[in-house]
């Protein structure tokens, strides 16, 4: 089946049918080859099931045609990400997300811990409607910019932490952390996790993911990107956490 795809001319042919139907001629002139070797390509397309042809002679892909289309994209992004990919543990991401990896398309990544930080802020301070967050450590510089935002009533901020966060030294300092939860109204909007493999942080404004590389987040390499695809994958990765979260009060209690 990939033998088929390895010849670029018959692989031309293949996507140009992923949006719509179309008639020899048609592809032809849209990929200027010639009938004899559209021909060609059809003919090995249709022996493996990857295209068919409907009863106004246009052709068009199969269900198994998509499927192994849309597979591709995953290998595309994999590749040109190669190192990155084979260092960070990406396993500890949901399978149906790793799935949909191959959509990313203009999915970058950021090096340098320090210009990551202050990526990370700045999503946080340009957010305009909502900040969502799975962190391992408690970042108490940014609790100024959260209070400010989380005092609009329709600004959505939710995170996930690390149940060792709740015993950070940093945590440790708030004086009175009832307090602290009580002020920001936001018991509800945290939850705690047994244990998180990687940070997350989505905002309307983009989002930025850290994975693990030899057992620890690695915070000098990350994917970001700040175009719609990704921030709703992000949002799903978010809220699929999410749902397994544990309620904040019992903690903050202990």
């Amino acid at each position: 089946m990939f033998f088929e795809f390895s010849n670029e001319g018959r692989f031309k042919v293949f996507k140009c049918l992923f949006n719509e139907s179309k008639r020899h001629s048609q592809i032809e002139k849209e990929l200027d080859i010639r009938g004899s070797e559209v021909s060609r390509h059809l003919k090995r397309l249709i022996a493996k099931n990857l295209v068919k042809k409907d009863r106004d002679n246009k052709y068009e892909i199969t269900n198994i045609g998509r499927f192994f289309l849309q597979t591709l994209d995953i290998f595309k992004i994999s590749l040109k990400y190669e190192n990155y990919f084979n260092n960070h543990n990406i396993y500890d991401l949901p399978l149906n997300l790793i799935l949909q990896l191959g959509n990313l398309k203009t999915l970058r990544i950021n090096k340098g811990t320090m210009q990551n930080i202050e990526l990370w802020l700045h999503l946080i301070k340009d957010s305009e409607k909502y900040i969502l967050a799975i962190s391992d450590q408690f970042q108490d510089s940014i609790l100024p910019v959260v209070e400010k935002k989380i005092n609009n009533i329709s600004f959505d901020i939710r995170a996930l932490v690390d149940e060792t966060v709740l015993k950070s030294k940093s945590y440790e300092k708030l004086e009175d952390r009832h307090a602290f939860y009580q002020k920001l109204n936001i018991t509800e909007n945290i939850r705690v996790l047994t244990q998180i493999d990687f940070s997350l942080l989505v905002s309307d404004k983009g989002a930025i993911l850290f994975l693990r590389r030899e057992g620890k987040i690695d915070y000098s390499e990350c994917l970001f990107d700040n175009i719609e695809t990704f921030i709703k994958w992000s949002m799903e990765l978010f809220e699929w956490y999410w749902k397994k979260g544990k309620e904040l009060k019992p903690f903050i209690k202990k």
